[in-house]
């Protein structure tokens, strides 16, 4: 199990489900009072169930015009997690193809660039996992089974940039393999 520190809060991310899961929501509710306009928001939002806030937060934080491609990227990526917690898994993988694109804008080889499109890989295996488990539950095993491949690419993808990256920390790298080892249990189970 991973976890990781949010604006002073601790998450575990739920070896099952894959989504976070917040030690203190008050706290965390509490820090996105003071700073509805930092990025960070939209995700802290998610986490706390309040999807309607963080896809306004999400689209909002696209607006901003002088971002770079690759800080594009992020607030992209975050925005379809948003999408993806609301159940829209083709408009959440259609944000998460944009910003795969957007990583390579500025200079593709690039650290910050690589890590990025490491952490969309990784955004995007876990969107294309919920939608896997969705199909399955609607009784479309054989697209059910599609998704879950696509899932399990991208999560082998992310972990691969990142372990030979060599900037991604502990906790970063704890998450990739724990996607990686959720999603080899070929479990559907919802």
């Amino acid at each position: 199990m991973s976890s990781f520190e949010a604006a002073g809060v601790q998450v575990r991310i739920d070896d099952d489900s894959l989504r976070e899961v917040v030690s203190d929501p008050s706290t965390l509710s509490e820090w996105c009072a003071l700073h509805p306009r930092d990025p960070r928001t939209v995700a802290y939002l998610r986490m706390l169930g309040r999807l309607d806030e963080a896809a306004i937060a999400g689209r909002a934080a696209l607006e901003d015009s002088g971002l770079s491609p690759v800080m594009r990227a992020v607030r992209r990526a975050r925005y379809a997690h948003v999408l993806q917690w609301q159940g829209a898994f083709l408009a959440a993988e259609e944000q998460l193809d944009l910003a795969a694109e957007e990583t390579g804008l500025e200079d593709p080889t690039s650290p910050s660039s690589l890590s990025a499109l490491a952490a969309v890989f990784q955004h995007r295996a876990k969107c294309r996992f919920e939608h896997a488990r969705a199909e399955q539950q609607a009784g479309r095993s054989r697209a059910a089974a599609r998704q879950w491949d696509l899932a399990e690419d991208d999560a082998r993808r992310s972990l691969f940039m990142r372990e030979h990256l060599g900037v991604a920390d502990e906790g970063v790298l704890s998450s990739s393999r724990q996607t990686v080892a959720r999603l080899e249990r070929r479990d559907l189970a919802v």
